[in-house]
């Protein structure tokens, strides 16, 4: 019996342990199969794994989560994982999509909108001089009351403002008293009486009130002649005032100036109807256009600036004198079809300005580092008259981040810009023939015409000796010597040989020659390609300059035509001239 019960508990005990396995084998892998389809979706959403932030101008700070850097305070921006890969031209800079992301990198598409140049121009509200009346006195006294007691307060017409004492008006008024009662006989001696009054400022209810009374007063009321705002009180009671003396000033306040001050820069574009968008400061929910009514044409020596005026209305006297305000005046006279891109999306390099012009590749963006030159500001953005055709994309938004990310991984960025060669002329013209005539001799090679080839390689020798071997001086002279020398040297074999075979092994030299010129002075008024073969020369290899993208190869023509690739963009003016090593040969086409 209980040899029976044990063999029932080994057997429970083998069911219950096959049961585990069991549940093991169908649920474990289950679950990590989940576990790892997890963290896939999580590298999916993540930047491929684990994301390091750092900062542009310390480059030694290393943080896990974004922020601010502790050294300085800038953003920190993503550093660079495997997705994002350095180019061999320092004008471009790729980045992933994940990227990109982080650092709210934003695109638009370059459009040539109808718009005139716009001046962002500081100003105030100002009285509107035109609807400002000074109260004056036109007869001699004493202020014996002042009604209109502070600056400020809104008048009414007619409203009595102050009363003055005067011995010269009671005088006045006795004498209508008594030409009144000779009117009859007298009606000359009666009119002079009133017409005197009336240059007293006095009107004609004021004289008949005095005629009806019979009684002279030395006291006199003086009234508003119109409503508004007091503006000036420039009396106090009791004060002796003179004739011609200026009381008071009232102004109607249901127009008023936006007085703006136009800076020397910006008055050539502003002319008088001009429509301008006005802006409050302090209250940024309002705002109201004018037109330019004035352009004060008297520079201030001291500002160098000079006054532009508009007129608005005000009929809820939400606008006070003395407010600052922001105007964009757009120049009406000039609107054209014209590139404008946003503000935010230019980086400002000092003489030059710089955007990032985009391209998306496998996935990711990369980046064109792009100097432009830029025109006026409108109330879309900046024109920009050259670097830039309609509809090209570029970064709006985020373009410190690539700048930065690009300075770090050592490409032309915004605090290093490429240097740029300055030719002096006629040296210049002379070698945009020079090259001009290169590029004629090399598409002959490519299209396996000796006699033309040759024909090139003579007029090009020509031109080397109209250009001149000391012809460049300063920090380049010894550099073109060389250069001269080499180009001399590979001309004469060329131009000895009338055969394709030697005329292309003299070009391989003479395309060395122009590659470092081009590298050290730049490219002229256009951007050029240095491209490779690996196939001459016995799989040697051998580079030429072209003045397009695509592959003509020289060396082999019609043999093999697109043989070759693109190794380096030389753009305009602009220098490189550090020895490149050519970079593996991956995929070329034959």
């Amino acid at each position: 019996m209980e040899k029976e019960r044990k063999i029932t508990i080994i057997k429970y005990t083998l069911f219950l342990l096959g049961g585990l396995l069991l549940g093991w084998l169908l649920f474990g892998h289950e679950r990590e199969r989940e576990e790892n389809g997890h963290e896939h979706d999580h590298e999916d959403i993540g930047l491929n794994g684990e994301v390091t932030f750092t900062c542009s101008m310390h480059p030694q700070v290393r943080q896990d989560d974004p922020g601010d850097c502790p050294i300085c305070g800038m953003d920190l921006i993503p550093v660079a994982d495997a997705d994002d890969h350095q180019l061999d031209d320092p004008f471009l800079f790729s980045m992933s999509e994940a990227h990109s992301r982080w650092a709210n990198v934003r695109t638009s598409r370059v459009e040539a909108i109808h718009t005139g140049p716009a001046a962002r121009l500081p100003g105030r509200i100002a009285v509107n001089e035109r609807e400002q009346r000074l109260i004056t006195a036109t007869f001699p006294g004493r202020i014996e009351r002042l009604h209109a007691d502070f600056t400020g307060r809104m008048i009414r017409r007619g409203e009595v403002l102050a009363t003055l004492y005067s011995p010269e008006m009671m005088q006045a008024q006795q004498e209508l008293l008594q030409a009144a009662a000779l009117r009859e006989t007298q009606p000359r001696l009666y009119e002079s009486a009133r017409a005197r009054l009336r240059l007293f400022n006095l009107t004609e209810d004021q004289i008949d009130r005095m005629v009806q009374s019979g009684e002279a007063s030395p006291h006199t009321d003086i009234h508003a002649v119109q409503p508004g705002i007091l503006t000036e009180r420039a009396v106090s009671q009791g004060d002796y005032v003179s004739t011609g003396q200026t009381l008071f000033a009232i102004a109607s306040l249901e127009e008023v100036w936006v007085e703006l001050e136009a800076y020397e820069r910006h008055l050539a574009d502003i002319r008088e109807g001009d429509p301008a968008d006005v802006r409050i400061p302090a209250q940024p929910e309002l705002s109201f256009t004018g037109n330019v009514e004035f352009v004060n044409p008297v520079l201030d020596r001291q500002t160098r600036s000079a006054g532009v005026r508009l007129t608005v209305a005000n009929p809820d006297n939400l606008l006070r004198p003395g407010m600052l305000v922001n105007a964009t005046v757009t120049a009406t006279e000039r609107h054209r079809q014209q590139i404008v891109v946003p503000e935010t999306s230019i980086l400002w390099t000092g003489e030059q300005s710089v955007v990032y012009v985009v391209n998306r590749r496998n996935g990711g963006l990369v980046f064109e580092f792009r100097e432009i030159e830029t025109g006026a500001r409108t109330a879309e953005g900046y024109i920009v008259h050259s670097g830039l055709t309609e509809g090209e994309e570029i970064a709006v938004s985020g373009v410190f981040a690539i700048d930065a990310a690009a300075q770090l991984r050592g490409h032309f960025s915004m605090m290093a810009p490429p240097v740029r060669a300055v030719l002096p002329e006629p040296f210049r013209g002379n070698l945009k023939r020079l090259f001009e005539t290169y590029f004629d001799l090399k598409n002959a090679l490519a299209g396996d015409d000796p006699r033309e080839a040759l024909e090139h390689g003579r007029r090009l020798r020509e031109q080397l000796g109209e250009t001149g071997e000391h012809s460049l001086e300063g920090e380049h002279h010894m550099f073109w010597m060389e250069q001269y020398a080499a180009i001399d040297e590979s001309l004469k074999e060329l131009t000895a040989h009338d055969d394709l075979a030697n005329i292309r092994i003299h070009f391989e030299p003479l395309s060395e020659a122009f590659i470092e010129t081009a590298r050290t002075l730049g490219a002229i008024d256009d951007t050029w390609y240095v491209a490779f073969c690996p196939m001459v020369d016995d799989d040697r290899g051998a580079y030429w300059l072209s003045e397009f993208e695509e592959i003509m190869n020289p060396y082999f023509g019609s043999m093999m035509l697109r043989c070759g690739e693109v190794r380096e963009v030389l753009r305009e003016g602009v220098t490189s001239a550090e020895e490149r090593e050519p970079p593996a040969v991956h995929d070329h086409v034959h």
